[in-house]
């Protein structure tokens, strides 16, 4: 299915999926990207997933609210997934994972074993949950590799950006903010780089919904 509207096939969504706290769901396909799928028990985990890491009570309005950005991110990742596997990419930053894990934990008040025992008691997979996010790690890897060589940052911008806030500042100080703003223009265009592969990917990859 190329140059489909994935907004308004998610909110087609809304008509036929329907998650119920009380009762058991059976685990169909709901959509197939590619060669991967994705079951309803995966959608649900990933909106109770959501909802659980940002603080939000878990209601049917909530998980009803939630259902089309679950979606759209589960694909999201099955993409990334596919075009990892093309690229034989298996390098990321384990530290990365490690913090993400650890400031969700701290936002929720607790540690990485407090995180574990919610998911557990909410019968979610935490598993799941760290394994999605080494998915976006491996997914940073692969638009490095891709694109490391076009992210060629003009100095001079850097440098006029500089030039006008470095008033009262310390050769020292100057150095730092200097290679800050270089970073942050670079992570920029990473960032478009990963929006626009993505993007492309959406064109070539089979979605069906099911």
């Amino acid at each position: 299915m190329k140059n489909f509207n994935l907004i308004i096939i998610f909110v087609l969504l809304n008509n036929f999926i329907y998650f119920n706290l009380q009762s058991k769901i059976n685990n169909t396909i709901v959509v197939k990207v590619g060669k991967l799928v994705i079951t309803s028990i995966d959608l649900e985990n990933a909106i109770i997933t959501s909802l659980i890491i940002n603080n939000k009570e878990v209601t049917q309005v909530n998980i009803d609210n939630n259902k089309n950005y679950s979606m759209k991110n589960l694909v999201n990742k099955a993409m990334k997934q596919s075009e990892i596997k093309k690229y034989q990419v298996e390098n990321y930053n384990q530290d990365d994972l490690q913090n993400y894990i650890k400031k969700t934990a701290e936002n929720l008040q607790t540690n990485q074993n407090g995180l574990i025992k919610i998911f557990k008691q909410s019968n979610i997979n935490y598993e799941t949950f760290v394994e999605m996010h080494k998915i976006e790690l491996l997914w940073n890897t692969l638009i490095y590799q891709l694109y490391k060589n076009q992210t060629n940052i003009n100095i001079v911008d850097v440098d006029n950006e500089v030039e006008k806030i470095k008033e009262n500042m310390s050769e020292e100080e100057i150095k730092k903010i200097k290679q800050k703003i270089f970073n942050k223009k670079k992570e920029e265009k990473f960032v478009l780089f990963s929006r626009s592969h993505l993007s492309n990917l959406e064109n070539t990859i089979i979605i069906e919904f099911q």
